[in-house]
C-alpha cells in the first residue's frame, strides 16, 4: 500500500468517525468514556470532536482528489489532534485505567501513523 492509499484510509476513517461521533455521540460516548457517557456535556463535546474529525478527513480527501499538493497540512492537522487526544485521555485521572491506556494508544498510533505518512505523500 502506498502512502497516498494511506492517506486516503486515513481521511476515510477520520470522516466516518467523525460522523458517527457527531450523529451518534451516545454511543461513541460509551466506548470511549464508558460510565460517563450519559452525561450531556460528554454528548456535546464529541458532537464538537465529530464536527472537527469529519472536517479534516474531508479536507484531506479534497486535497488528495486535487493532486495531493495540500494533503500535508491535513495529516499534520489530524495528527495534531490525535495526539492531543491521547494526551488528554492520558491525564484524565477519572477514567479507568485500562480504558485510558486503550484510548491513548489507539489515538496515539494514528497521531504517529498520519505524522509518518505526511512526511511522504507530497
Amino acid at each position: 500500500m502506498d502512502d497516498r492509499e494511506q492517506a486516503q484510509i486515513l481521511g476515510l476513517v477520520r470522516l466516518v468517525a467523525g460522523l458517527a461521533t457527531f450523529l451518534m455521540p451516545r454511543t461513541v460516548a460509551k466506548l470511549w468514556l464508558g460510565d460517563r457517557a450519559d452525561s450531556s456535556v460528554a454528548r456535546v463535546a464529541l458532537r464538537g470532536v465529530g464536527v472537527r474529525d469529519a472536517a479534516i478527513g474531508t479536507g484531506l480527501l479534497l486535497a488528495l482528489e486535487d493532486g495531493g499538493k495540500q494533503a500535508r497540512p491535513w495529516l499534520q492537522a489530524g495528527a495534531l489532534v490525535d495526539a492531543a487526544d491521547s494526551w488528554n485521555v492520558l491525564v484524565d485521572g477519572e477514567m479507568p485505567l485500562l480504558r485510558r491506556l486503550i484510548s491513548a494508544g489507539a489515538t496515539g498510533a494514528f497521531a504517529w501513523w498520519g505524522l509518518m505518512v505526511s512526511e511522504r505523500v507530497d
